[in-house]
């Protein structure tokens, strides 16, 4: 009986000594826990107030990011969401992320994708050089890259954020990227003179042309756009001086040729 009444007396120490202040302890520390939780999630001190970015290119994208983040807990934000759903938004963003810089500031990470040529119907569709069509503009805007002409019977119905995928079309939009790429040096090639791309006929996927300007055509052929293209600026140096004569360039041969008005045709 003795040892029994022991027992008991060992149980209550242990629980006593043991159990209850660690107990105790786990309660404070919980208590403690959900008291900076709630004072991290409720305080003005952890509410956005400013929104940066990198990568993006257009001020009025962060203006209406801005428009769903200012003002809320930066706890409370859910970054993996707010970055798909800005994806989701604007089709031109590849790539997003969100990053949190306390006490009350986000920075947002985008890889934009850029349009290589525009595509006239209703509206004009601008379309990257993957073949995503990234935005619209109005027919009352002026092109600031190559209208895309020939693929009307490929491209018919065109829809901002979609992604369209041929042969024909990928090789007339390599060609595009690499005429932006050497823009600067195309435009400044004719001193005085700037020459600008306004044309890409891809009509035959296998002999496209570009247009310097409404009357010289340039043939580019269906291959090694990047080696042809580099002779350009070069030629149109050589031929400044008889701009106004100039029919069109032709890259495809080993040796360019370069025709004029008056030249019999080929």
């Amino acid at each position: 009986m003795a040892k029994k009444k022991k027992n008991n007396s060992n149980g209550w120490s242990f629980f006593l000594l043991v159990v209850l202040p660690l107990a105790a302890i786990v309660l404070s520390s919980w208590a403690i826990v959900k008291g900076i939780q709630n004072y991290v999630t409720t305080s003005h001190y952890f509410k956005i107030r400013e929104l940066r970015a990198e990568g993006i290119s257009d001020q009025r994208y962060l203006e209406m990011i801005k428009n769903d983040v200012v003002g809320v807990n930066i706890f409370r934000l859910d970054a993996v969401d707010l970055a798909a759903r800005t994806r989701r938004r604007f089709p031109n963003f590849y790539s997003v992320s969100v990053r949190r810089i306390l006490p009350s500031q986000l920075l947002i990470v985008a890889k934009e994708r850029l349009p290589v040529v525009w595509i006239k119907r209703d509206v004009y569709y601008l379309m990257d050089a993957n073949g995503v069509v990234v935005g619209t503009a109005g027919l009352d805007e002026t092109p600031t890259l190559p209208l895309l002409a020939g693929m009307e019977g490929k491209l018919t119905r065109l829809k901002t954020g979609a992604s369209y995928s041929s042969a024909a079309l990928h090789r007339a939009l390599v060609l595009a990227k690499i005429l932006k790429a050497r823009a600067g040096d195309i435009r400044e090639a004719v001193p005085g003179m700037p020459m600008s791309v306004i044309r890409l006929d891809a009509t035959d996927p296998d002999e496209l042309s570009f247009y310097l300007g409404p009357d010289i055509e340039v043939k580019a052929g269906d291959r090694n756009f990047d080696s042809r293209i580099s002779l350009l600026p070069a030629i149109l140096r050589t031929i400044s001086s008889d701009m106004g004569r100039i029919k069109y360039i032709d890259l495809r041969p080993k040796e360019p040729v370069v025709a004029t008005k008056d030249t019999p045709k080929r």
